[in-house]
């Protein structure tokens, strides 16, 4: 029994194996070797059928009517009691030890055992967390007397609109003023200083100046429509202002003229040379349209040389202060915040295309200026429905928002946490086990025989360790049980007696085992001891494995199973077949000892390592591997043993 679950061992390696018996370049199917080539038995190299999809549980060992001695680390054998074939009754000692293992590594032990638990229910109770978590609505359908009405609203009849609300007077990012304008309409310096008015009317009404100053401006557009007057240069030129609140209209087309690519170019500096003393007697730049005071004006400027005290400051201090002085009273707020809106349609109601908030600053008869994010801030020009705002607040404030995370993506929390609590869980059982044994080795440096029965093998201590094998065996013709679980899902289909695959992780060995008991009530150890869907209900079912396994008491193992049925064919293993263009085949020992190509159909991939063979061979035929430079047609051939390829 032994040396057939050994060779399974070996043959699940056979995939890593050939990859390197392929590396060496397989000594015997080297270049000029004129030796045969090596064919081999198929039920070495293939299967003739698998028991579909396996499945994976796994728990502690526990032994009836046998004994197997492992000799932990930081045991030393003093002396064996025993020989093989000698018969033991319980309470004989079978061999002495005596222990490098101290009371402090026991407790540190203890202590790991604690920490594990402790792990464990740290990940339950965020497990718990994760299951009570809902899923955020991907999607949220407004009732219908809350979904907004298809209402574009009224179409933007000029240019652009200034809003007209004096709380929102360009002060402040917040309180910024609003300009709606048609998607054709473009951002000049005549337009900022139409705003800049409305935005110095606001802020002087505000600050308590509202009326002086709304007075003012008529009284200096009368006086700029009657230039002819020989006291403009005296009182009315400090005091007449380009605003002209009563004709925004009118200057902006009159003062686009002179400044509409100047200040666009160049914001302030291209204005300057324009700015000379002729300029400064002119009060507004609307007299273009009237030649007769542009003839006078040499006569008007005589008096302004005569005036040392205006005119000297301007002429000795440079470019700079001729703009200030010249309109000292003329402009109170010098910058100001707007933003500028386009919408859809240019529509009042249309979805809104453009947002974008500007902080203007005068300079010069140009301006300059900065963006700033407008994206907080309310649209005070569209009157809301507070009735039907507060309705629709109410209405996203009763949702349930849950976690803020998606369905899938709290499904996948909870199968990593429920990944992580099994892994837990296994390695607690592990440390509880290591604790017991260590335990067991404080006592008093002596091994009792726990049953009656004969001692089946005794092995020297190096040869234990370097095996993993049990240094002493006392059979009492008992065997080895496994407690496993399995899924609900897959209960129906496993039946009394059916063979398992169990896997010692200590030694590396693998047995094969029978089912041999049923529960039909669920496990109370959860879902833990499987491997599968762990919402599911698993109930517990018991793996015998015969006395001839060296398996420990108390230790855990993985138990293979499968609940499908088995599939009969061909199964070879991938390095022994061969695919060109699309073709497979084979090469097989033939008639007269020769190698014969044999092409093949395939079905099916298994594990990543067979093929499934449709026709073209059988589990008869000697199969050759299929590589080297003697490997074709008609070579001569002949049986080995498959050994030679694995390395063991």
């Amino acid at each position: 029994m032994k040396k057939r679950n050994k060779k399974k061992i070996i043959l699940a390696a056979v995939s890593g194996v050939l990859v390197l018996a392929i590396a060496v370049g397989v000594i015997f199917l080297a270049p000029g070797n004129a030796e045969p080539v090596g064919v081999y038995p198929f039920m070495y190299i293939g299967m003739t059928e698998y028991w579909g999809d396996n499945q994976e549980s796994y728990g502690p060992v526990t032994s009836e009517n046998i004994q197997t001695v492992y000799l932990s680390d930081t045991q030393l054998v003093t002396e064996i009691k025993v020989k093989e074939g000698d018969a033991v009754k319980k309470g004989d000692i079978l061999m002495t030890f005596d222990t490098t293992l101290s009371s402090l590594e026991l407790e540190r032990k203890r202590l790991d055992v604690e920490k594990k638990k402790l792990n464990l229910e740290i990940a339950n109770g965020e497990l718990s967390e994760i299951l009570e978590m809902r899923p955020t609505p991907e999607e949220i359908e407004l009732p219908e007397e809350l979904q907004p009405e298809d209402n574009p609203g009224v179409a933007l009849s000029g240019a652009y609109q200034i809003s007209d609300n004096s709380a929102f007077d360009g002060s402040s990012e917040d309180r910024a003023l609003i300009c709606w304008m048609k998607d054709s309409t473009s951002i000049t310096n005549e337009l900022l200083e139409v705003i800049r008015r409305q935005a110095e009317k606001f802020q002087m009404k505000n600050a308590g100046q509202g009326s002086s100053s709304a007075s003012a401006v008529p009284e200096a557009e009368t006086v700029e429509t009657t230039d002819p007057v020989e006291t403009e240069p005296a009182q009315t030129e400090p005091e007449v202002t380009e605003p002209a609140a009563t004709e925004p209209e009118e200057t902006q087309t009159q003062v686009t003229e002179p400044a509409e690519t100047e200040p666009q170019e160049t914001i302030s500096e291209e204005t300057e040379p324009q700015v000379t003393e002729p300029q400064v007697t002119e009060p507004e730049e609307t007299i273009p349209e009237e030649t007769e005071p542009e003839e006078t004006k040499p006569e008007e400027t005589e008096p302004e040389e005569t005036e040392p005290e205006e005119t000297e400051p301007e002429e000795t201090e440079p470019e700079e202060t001729e703009p200030e002085e010249t309109e000292p009273e003329d402009v109170l707020v010098n910058s100001f915040y707007v933003v500028f809106k386009t919408t859809e349609g240019n529509m009042s109601l249309g979805a809104r295309l453009q947002w974008q908030g500007l902080h203007v600053t005068r300079d010069g008869k140009g301006f300059r200026f900065r963006f700033y994010d407008a994206g907080g801030f309310e649209d005070h020009t569209i009157a809301q429905d507070d009735s039907l705002e507060q309705a629709l607040k109410d209405f996203m404030n009763g949702i349930n928002w849950g976690s803020g995370l998606t369905a899938q993506q709290i499904r996948q929390m909870r199968l990593q946490k429920q990944e992580e609590i099994k892994g837990l869980e296994f390695e607690l059982k592990v440390a509880e086990t290591d604790y017991k044994i260590m335990q067991n080795e404080l006592q008093d440096g002596n091994v009792y025989a726990t049953v009656d029965g004969n001692v089946v093998s005794v092995l020297t201590e190096e040869d234990a360790r370097s095996t993993r094998q049990p240094i002493v065996k006392v059979s009492g013709g008992g065997g080895y049980y496994v407690n496993c679980t399995v899924s609900e899902l897959e209960k129906e289909n496993m039946q009394i007696g059916m063979e398992v695959t169990v896997n010692d992780w200590n030694s590396g060995m693998t047995y094969t085992g029978t089912v041999e008991t049923m529960g039909d009530f669920p496990s109370a150890d959860g879902y833990w001891s499987g491997i599968g869907n762990p919402n599911t209900t698993y109930y517990p079912f018991t793996v015998f494995i015969d006395g001839s396994a060296d398996l420990q008491t108390n230790a855990y193992v993985s138990v293979m199973y499968s609940t499908g049925g088995a599939e009969h064919g061909i199964y070879l293993e991938n390095p022994f077949l061969r695919t060109e263009q699309g073709k497979s085949y084979v090469y097989v020992l033939g008639a007269g000892g020769k190698l014969e190509r044999r092409d093949v159909a395939t079905g099916k991939s298994l594990y990543g390592s067979y093929t499934e063979i449709l026709s073209g061979i059988t589990d008869a035929d000697l199969i050759a591997f299929p590589y080297g430079k003697n490997v074709k047609e008609g070579a001569p051939a002949e049986e080995r043993d498959v050994s030679e390829l694995y390395s063991y």
